[in-house]
């Protein structure tokens, strides 16, 4: 004798029409023997029945149901892609300056090539004030900007994620090749394009950042990384010269701070000071390139 059905269970709302198909679907509910008396309902199952019943979707559970668009669940309009209401994926724009590392902060670099390491098909060409803007990208994604120019050497900023106001005056503080071959010179460092990166960023004070003159660093700090690399990577500071400087164990009032013949791969930096609180910085390593956040997107003091 056949067991009585039980209540169809409204969890199945996770099984997109678009993805699939009225027959896909009721292959699938064979195999999962739906209506199964047997089968014992969990707490998501016993929610999932209400939201069923009543015909009310709860955006935040996590699940896409009724008008929903999308649901990430508590990261719903802060961490997540899905905007607060679920109605749609979220998006924000990005924008900022390509300004060259010796004519800062009012020098521009005009014609350099910028992309998005995650988004690969996006790119631009800075005009004359060295602008460039992105729209429409997905909140809670990865951003990462690349620039290449042939008087530059190539650079890429640090990583962030898109907030819903998105991200302005994201700048590459860009170097010529002699300036790149110049700072090796200093720190004694060959640098081996095919094997390592370099990264390189400033520790800000509080309001300040590659838009205003003079020194803007927060001296006094030290910086470490993680994972974490050999004293001879770094880090390496630079003086109040805007030079660096081996021996330096801390930041001086320029803030900068450098590592060197950087084996590929996801690192993060961490500011340390007693009484301040800094921004980290997350950046992604790749072979051959200059990764440099700049002020004001650094490790920036809050």
């Amino acid at each position: 004798m056949l067991a009585p059905m039980r209540p169809r269970i409204a969890r199945t709302s996770l099984l997109k029409p678009a993805l699939l198909g009225s027959s896909g679907a009721l292959a699938l509910c064979g195999l999962l023997a739906c209506g199964d008396a047997g089968s014992a309902a969990s707490d998501g199952d016993t929610r999932a029945t209400t939201q069923g019943e009543t015909g009310d979707p709860e955006c935040g559970d996590g699940e896409v149901a009724g008008s929903e668009v999308c649901d990430d669940g508590a990261d719903n309009g802060v961490g997540g892609k899905c905007k607060a209401d679920c109605s749609g994926l979220g998006v924000a724009t990005v924008e900022g300056d390509a300004i060259p590392f010796d004519a800062s902060p009012n020098g521009r670099i005009a014609g350099a090539e910028v992309s998005i390491l995650e988004f690969p098909d996006r790119t631009v060409t800075t005009g004359a004030d060295g602008k460039f803007k992105f729209e429409g990208l997905p909140v809670g994604a990865d951003i990462t900007l690349t620039m290449t120019h042939p008087d530059y050497h190539p650079i890429q900023t640090g990583t962030h994620v898109l907030p819903e106001e998105g991200l302005q005056r994201i700048t590459f503080q860009a170097v010529t090749h002699a300036i790149y071959d110049a700072l090796a010179a200093i720190v004694m460092v060959t640098p081996d394009d095919s094997k390592y990166c370099q990264m390189v960023t400033t520790v800000t004070r509080v309001g300040k950042s590659i838009y205003d003159e003079g020194a803007h660093g927060e001296a006094g700090v030290v910086v470490t990384l993680d994972p974490p690399l050999p004293a001879e990577n770094g880090p390496i500071y630079f003086n109040s010269s805007v030079i660096p400087e081996p021996g330096l164990t801390e930041t001086s009032d320029d803030g900068g701070v450098l590592f060197v013949q950087v084996p590929p791969g996801e690192y993060t930096w961490t500011a340390t000071k007693a009484g301040a609180e800094f921004r980290q910085v997350r950046m992604k390593c790749r072979v051959g390139w200059l990764v440099n956040a700049a002020p004001p997107w650094g490790l920036q003091r809050l």
